[in-house]
């Protein structure tokens, strides 16, 4: 960056020094020009004198109109906002002050003549909440012209608050009365020297209507030059009026120069303008040059480079599009035996068991579920990436998902001889809360993984505490462990996805290195905190508080589920998997539901078309046809059917597949029977 600006500097100094070369030699030109001219003609100085003193005169009124111009838009502006724009008075004339040099001050003068506003404050505080009517040679014009609607202005005048002004009134009318006036303190002579000084050659004088000099520049001597000599004209302040006319005067400061010759001086002047031009147009057009080429450049490396982007981007999709296909594989192949586990548990829930026979039942369900919330993790963080997590709102109850996951990892901990205390027995009653009950599991399954994984021997303490304030209720989690623990260096790491401690623990102790991820994203995503304190050797102490809407006197868990007679239903289940038809029929049966089953896309279409049913339960993987081609061939024919997807393929693209094909639900394998039924209740009401 600062080698380019060097260079850049380099080839503006090079450019720049070439100009003023060239402006040099073509100045030399003018000079070696002007002393061979010989033509001495005092009309052509005086032409000179009239175009000079005509273009002054110009931009000497143009300069008194544009100030006093600035009044009457400021007046303007009050009369348009029916007087509400005076609140901003004060910023108003601060601008007006700022962008007109000759405005000295701004005062407002109210109907009774009273100056009850002046800024700038300070230097002219004097003369604030003055009555002008004790000022002999203002009132009276002041009244006159506010009554005729007339811009008013005075001649030279001493001012109450020290110095020499005029003072230029522009009425305010609204609401069908005189309101007072904007009136300024003007003195032109900052702005008429900015044009004087560009012409030294020459002298200024302006005399009031009242024969005060107000302005002079260059020490003019009128008494050395004839009446013809000098450019005189009247300058009316105020365009409209033919009263109050000054008297302009412009000669040029020696009569020495009416002695010149004009020609001489004439070439002279425009050829160093013209030598000046060309010196800078030739630098503008240098460096335009170079610009065009340094663009030229720049733009052969962005074309380049946006190459480069293209390719890359086409990658991305790819390893998207791959990412996509593995994850639908995935959900597929490890969700189908799973759901087909969870579903058989639920029905031999409604069996005559014994004691531990129901314990190995609940044992084989909570561990089904922690599996699938395994999985779930990898599930998570193509939605987490993609900012598409949402939040379920479910009543359950913490302490109970809490203690059915300790529960899980019981017999873990138990083989591996280590203490687990909790601090259970303190919590006399569960309440109910709403919230993610899925998210607040996995949480909470990841923390207790993590203390059984990585502890070998010592002590797991399990600390839960509930607080309830304003309707929330406030949960803390503490899992204290004397496993391995985390070294100081790798505590950023542990937080990171597909990152463990070390290869050398990664090897020992499996785990795809998301969990702590995922919890950390969950408890944020949900609202809650979670912090870490270790040391390597000495274990960890994982704390997580989250906060939710407390339930009153509700207790999810004891919940009685009832099953409507649905017999009346004609229901075809499409799957090319016999286990997943077989477990499907069996939960429907509950609701005296008899199914029909189809194995493939082509034999539920021909069942379509002979029979028509109420509800099509519809797989998506499966061989020919898939379930999202059988669902559009079905919508397109009329088919009126209840149609919902079943599947394991939980990914985004395929749920959003299913919906666009037809489908009126997507639900994903495995589905709890509560979730079943509940939307064939909202169906078949």
């Amino acid at each position: 960056m600062l080698q380019r600006r060097i260079i850049a500097n380099f080839h503006k100094s090079k450019f720049a020094l070439l100009s003023i070369i060239l402006f040099l030699f073509l100045s030399a030109l003018c000079v070696l020009s002007y002393y061979r001219t010989i033509i001495d003609q005092k009309q052509a100085k005086l032409r000179q004198l009239d175009i000079a003193g005509t273009l002054t005169h110009q931009d000497f009124k143009k300069i008194i109109s544009h100030n006093i111009t600035s009044l009457e838009d400021m007046r303007d502006r009050i009369v348009e906002s029916n007087g509400k724009f005076k609140a901003y008075l004060k910023s108003d004339t601060e601008r007006i002050i700022k962008q007109n040099k000759s405005i000295k001050f701004i005062e407002y003068i109210d109907s009774t003549g009273i100056i009850n506003f002046v800024a700038p404050y300070y230097p002219n505080r004097e003369a604030l909440n003055l009555d002008i009517k004790s000022v002999g040679y203002r009132y009276q014009s002041w009244i006159e012209n506010s009554r005729d609607t007339l811009v008013n202005i005075t001649s030279w005048v001493n001012l109450t608050q020290h110095g020499k002004a005029f003072l230029v009134d522009v009425p305010i009318y609204y609401d069908n009365s005189f309101q007072g006036t904007i009136s300024a303190g003007m003195d032109f002579k900052d702005q008429f020297d900015n044009i004087s000084s560009k012409q030294n050659l020459f002298s200024v004088r302006i005399t009031d209507n009242a024969g005060n000099i107000f302005y002079s520049y260059n020490n003019p001597k009128i008494e050395d030059f004839q009446s013809d000599q000098i450019f005189a004209q009247s300058l009316n302040p105020l365009a409209d009026r033919a009263e109050g006319d000054w008297k302009f005067e412009f000669m040029f400061y020696s009569r020495q120069e009416l002695r010149a010759t004009t020609l001489q001086n004439f070439i002279l002047a425009l050829g160093i303008f013209l030598s000046f031009l060309i010196g800078l147009l030739a630098y503008f057009f240098l460096l335009a040059k170079r610009q065009s080429h340094r663009y030229k450049i720049m733009n052969q490396k962005l074309q380049m480079l946006n190459a480069e982007i293209e390719k890359e981007r086409l990658r991305a999709e790819d390893a998207s599009v791959a990412k996509t296909q593995f994850l639908s594989n995935m959900s597929h192949e490890i969700r189908t035996p799973l759901s087909a586990i969870l579903s058989i548990s639920e029905i031999l829930e409604g069996k005559q068991l014994s004691t531990s026979e129901k314990e190995f039942l609940k044992l084989m369900q909570n561990s089904s579920k922690v599996l699938l919330n395994l999985v779930n993790n990898i599930l998570h963080i193509d939605k987490i990436e993609s900012g598409q997590v949402e939040l379920s709102q479910d009543v359950f109850s913490p302490f109970f998902i809490l203690q059915r996951i300790v529960d899980i990892y019981a017999p873990t901990i138990k083989v591996k001889g280590i203490e687990v205390k909790t601090n259970f027995a303190s919590i006399l009653k569960q309440k109910n809360v709403i919230g993610d009950v899925s998210r607040t599991e996995q949480i909470f399954t990841n923390l207790i993984s993590n203390a059984t994984k990585f502890t070998e021997e010592g002590l797991i303490e399990i600390f839960y505490e509930e607080k309830s304030e304003n309707g929330r209720l406030r949960i803390q989690l503490v899992v204290t462990d004397s496993g391995i623990g985390i070294a100081p260096s790798k505590m950023n790491d542990i937080f990171e996805r597909f990152k463990q401690l070390d290869f050398g623990i990664t090897k020992k102790h499996q785990g795809s290195g998301l969990g702590l991820a995922i919890t950390k994203t969950l408890v944020e995503l949900m609202g809650g905190t979670i912090s870490v304190q270790s040391n390597a050797g000495k274990g960890s102490i994982f704390t997580v508080s989250l906060d939710f809407p407390k339930v009153e006197n509700q207790d999810e868990n004891k919940k009685l589920r009832h099953y409507r007679n649905l017999s009346y239903l004609k229901v075809l289940i499409v799957d090319d998997n016999l286990l997943n038809q077989k477990v499907l029929a069996k939960i429907l049966s509950k609701s005296q539901i008899s199914a029909d089953l189809s194995s493939d896309g082509n034999d539920a279409l021909l069942k379509c078309a002979s029979r028509h049913y109420d509800l099509i339960f519809m797989d998506v993987h499966m061989p020919g046809k898939d379930g999202f081609e059988i669902v559009q061939h079905l919508r397109k024919i009329d088919n009126t059917s209840v149609i919902l997807g079943f599947s394991a393929d939980v990914t985004k693209e395929a749920i959003e597949r299913g919906i666009k094909a037809g489908m009126n639900e997507y639900l994903t394998k495995p589905v709890e029977q509560g979730i079943l039924f509940g939307i064939l209740n909202k169906y078949f009401s």
